[in-house]
């Protein structure tokens, strides 16, 4: 199974710019373990996505979030940076001569709708602020 980083990414970016406050690609992209055209990538849809917004000149570009950290949720990073927004996905690929393979689709994607659903609610309870409070946390007991 093939899973996407951006999500995790995305969320690494925004923990980074609210704790450490730099906006060098660079940087965050070492950071992240990634390439800085991969941050660059994800910050414009996080721009486009209303999460993030650019200022300044092309050498001194600023780059901030649009809303306090408590309002902006998993799920609403998740809606910026994913093109494809189902968590799993049916088989289309079936016998369609065979009764059994013809109700797969149907009773699968109801059911996988029902995770879906399940999994936006709750990433809809989870904002940034929550996740940055926890990685300082962490920092300051890695300290100790």
């Amino acid at each position: 199974m093939k899973y996407s980083h951006r999500l995790s990414d995305a969320v690494h970016i925004l923990v980074y710019l609210e704790i450490l406050g730099s906006n060098s690609s660079s940087a965050i992209a070492e950071n992240v373990n990634s390439n800085p055209s991969l941050i660059r990538r994800l910050i414009a849809h996080m721009v486009k996505g209303g999460i993030l917004e650019r200022s300044g000149q092309h050498g001194e570009i600023s780059i901030k979030l649009t809303r306090p950290a408590a309002q902006v949720s998993l799920l609403d990073i998740y809606q910026a940076v994913e093109s494809h927004q189902e968590f799993l996905d049916v088989d289309q690929e079936i016998n369609h001569l065979h009764p059994l393979s013809r109700c797969m689709p149907g009773v699968l994607g109801a059911a996988y709708q029902r995770v879906q659903t399940a999994a936006e609610q709750e990433m809809a309870q989870i904002s940034l602020q929550s996740v940055v409070d926890q990685v300082r946390a962490r920092i300051n007991e890695e300290k100790k």
